[in-house]
């Protein structure tokens, strides 16, 4: 849910500053607030509007009460009703599509060849999506279509996006209503020794990877141990 609620997020305020960037205010203004009522419905979950704090290793830092659950689903029914006006405006103006037709093309064969991930990737034509592609956690049982668009252009990339809104919105729904029940919180042991972990999971502009290797004795060390300090101060 928390993941979905930021791609919402990022998607309005990203709606909004393509509008801003060729001074179409009414969608630039309509979905900058709209994007600080998304935010408001993460610190629902867990007291912060960037979701911080809500997760850890193991579980979540809050469970979801049914006034949570009651608060969020309302919201979101009013959301989607003001998002689907305030982005209608944009679509309408000749103007605005006149700006961001064939703007800054990326194709997507030279997309490819750079390693183009996220939402710009998908405006290209490559079918890139990691909840889809690498399934993991509740989303091997949510339906996720991926998205694209084949022109690589502004509008693609505005497009991709409004494609993806309502979505998300369906999909924050449907996790209200089978949310588990249990506990929210695991704890984990030590990490294994001489063992190799990798985690995919999908971040606003495309894929995260984390890599973690332990040695011998289970210490991790994101990239190398430090180097110790000599008695003079030089490192």
């Amino acid at each position: 849910m928390a993941w979905e609620l930021e791609r919402l997020a990022n998607h309005g305020g990203d709606l909004a500053a393509l509008a801003q960037d060729v001074a179409f205010l009414p969608t630039a203004s309509y979905c900058g607030r709209l994007r600080g009522e998304l935010l408001n419905l993460t610190a629902e979950l867990g007291g912060n509007r960037f979701g911080r704090g809500l997760l850890q290793p193991g579980g979540t830092r809050y469970d979801v009460t049914a006034q949570t659950r009651t608060t969020i689903h309302r919201r979101l029914t009013g959301l989607r009703r003001e998002l689907q006006a305030a982005v209608a405006l944009m679509w309408d103006s000749p103007s605005v599509l006149g700006w961001f037709e064939e703007t800054g093309q990326l194709f997507g064969e030279v997309a490819r060849d750079l390693g183009v991930l996220g939402v710009t990737a998908r405006a290209s034509g490559l079918r890139v999506d990691s909840r889809s592609q690498f399934p993991a956690g509740r989303y091997r049982f949510l339906h996720v279509p991926v998205l694209t668009s084949g022109f690589g252009d502004v509008f693609a990339r505005a497009w991709v996006r409004w494609l993806e809104v309502p979505h998300s919105l369906t999909l924050v729904e449907k996790l209200l209503q089978s949310l588990p029940g249990g506990v929210i919180f695991a704890p984990l042991g030590p990490p294994e020794a001489s063992s190799l972990a990798v985690g995919l999971v999908k971040g606003f502009r495309g894929e995260v990877c984390h890599v973690a290797i332990t040695d011998k004795r289970g210490n991790c060390w994101l990239t190398r141990p430090p180097t110790p300090r000599s008695t003079t101060g030089r490192p």
